[in-house]
């Protein structure tokens, strides 16, 4: 019986695997004066340089990026070279933020509530049919 329940748990856990409530959205160079604080930064340069800087460890001065975070030298390796630099906005080629997505959060939340509240009716419907 317990099982059943561990399952009607699970179920939605796996769920939550498949569908996130963050995303990387691409900023452009036209768009970095409006930065906002917060949300891990992506950071591409011209270089083969990929930096990678946690929310708050970060800000943008009139020409430059400033930032405490991690660094990779190629697409194959990780994030593991601590790193505090100054990156001038001329040597970026790109910039990814983390943000919060309203829209696969609500369904993630109604979704999850949905499938517990199904399985549980299941649960329970089963268990009455058993019963007599």
């Amino acid at each position: 019986m317990r099982k059943k329940y561990i399952v009607s748990l699970l179920i939605p856990a796996l769920l939550i695997q498949f569908c996130g409530c963050y995303s990387m959205n691409e900023i452009t160079k036209d768009d970095l004066a409006g930065l906002k604080d917060g949300g891990d930064l992506i950071v591409l340069t011209k270089d083969p340089a990929i930096y990678s800087f946690k929310e708050y460890n970060y800000h943008i001065s009139a020409d430059s990026l400033h930032g405490k975070g991690y660094v990779k030298y190629s697409e194959d390796s990780d994030f593991n070279v601590e790193i505090e630099k100054s990156i001038a906005l001329r040597n970026i080629e790109s910039i990814q933020q983390d943000e919060l997505n309203v829209a696969n959060t609500t369904l993630l939340i109604i979704g999850g509530v949905a499938l517990i509240a199904g399985v549980g009716l299941l649960i329970e419907i089963a268990n009455a049919l058993s019963v007599h």
